[in-house]
């Protein structure tokens, strides 16, 4: 099984229109496991929150989005801000010069992995953060950047032809 797991900075393309956001509204559709650290759901808000204060949605379009946000929240494997999770981030930032949130974020994901019960279960952490993606690289763990990537579906329609 593979287990994305989603940074805030890819995750809110979900939510508000930018480069990547397709892939991500692809990966939502087909159903994925997806994961996140609590604190990518209060990250996203925020940056909701930024949108409507700054008039790039309305208070509407916020008010829908916020509840899809926390809809969407209901189904992911959620990673709690556990001692073990801030002990692992703490080293994170010492070893990769990571800001707090990327390391919160790194560490979670590696967590998550330890717990992984099939030896063919697979992680993908998912960042349109540069900083965090040379740690996950670095780290050795599978990444992708939305803005980059090419729809999984628009893939399997390329091999098709």
């Amino acid at each position: 099984m593979i287990f994305y797991y989603l940074d805030a900075s890819a995750w809110v393309k979900r939510y508000y229109n930018e480069a990547g956001t397709n892939w991500v509204q692809d990966l939502f559709a087909r159903n994925e496991v997806i994961a996140c650290a609590s604190l990518g759901l209060i990250e996203v808000m925020a940056t909701l929150s930024r949108k409507r204060k700054a008039r790039e949605i309305t208070a509407a379009q916020f008010k829908l989005k916020a509840r899809e946000l926390e809809d969407d929240w209901a189904f992911f494997i959620q990673v709690q801000l556990t001692a073990e999770v801030v002990n692992n981030a703490t080293e994170l930032t010492k070893n990769f010069a990571l800001r707090g949130a990327d390391a919160v974020h790194l560490s979670s994901a590696l967590i998550l992995q330890k717990h992984f019960q099939d030896k063919k279960d697979r992680l993908i952490i998912v960042t349109s953060d540069h900083e965090l993606r040379q740690a996950v690289e670095s780290s050795g763990v599978e990444v992708i950047d939305p803005a980059e990537a090419v729809p999984p579906a628009a893939k399997e329609e390329y091999r098709k032809e």
